[in-house]
């Protein structure tokens, strides 16, 4: 079963449950995947992961803003749809597996702190879908500059 296919099969789900909250979500990750089948673009070429971390992104944008503005029942709000969208994405390394890797990457390419956009580009070619670029670049930081 494809992503597309498992939102939908859980839309249908949470609409039976009268889950108004997840039924929200889904819909508008839906939304999106269509959005990006009616691109144009080929469908084979269409990452459907991509998509859902697209909504992802602006979610915690959005959630970082709310903090900001100290609106505290609206970050709750969305931390719940968050952890939503979170379900369909791939499982993020955690953050002492991302030390271990931004360590490993310095030590085997001798990376100083001029180089720490060589070493970013590196890690995240490689971990790109499985790593939050703002902790390894905070990461690469610490560990360059120390």
């Amino acid at each position: 079963m494809s992503l597309k296919e498992r939102i939908a099969e859980d839309l249908k789900t949470s609409m039976k449950a009268q889950n108004k909250l997840r039924t929200s979500v889904l819909r508008m990750v839906l939304a999106d995947i269509k959005i990006a089948d009616t691109s144009g673009k080929p469908k084979d070429q269409i990452d459907y992961d991509e998509v859902v971390r697209g909504y992802y992104k602006k979610l915690k944008k959005t959630r970082e803003e709310y903090d900001r503005l100290k609106l505290p029942d609206k970050v709750t709000e969305l931390d719940s749809e968050i952890a939503i969208v979170e379900e369909y994405l791939p499982k993020q390394l955690s953050d002492d597996e991302i030390k271990k890797i931004v360590a490993e990457i310095i030590e085997t390419n001798k990376y100083t702190a001029r180089e720490t956009g060589a070493a970013m580009k590196l890690i995240m070619n490689k971990y790109g879908n499985l790593a939050d670029g703002k902790k390894v670049q905070q990461y690469l930081k610490e560990k360059l500059v120390s």
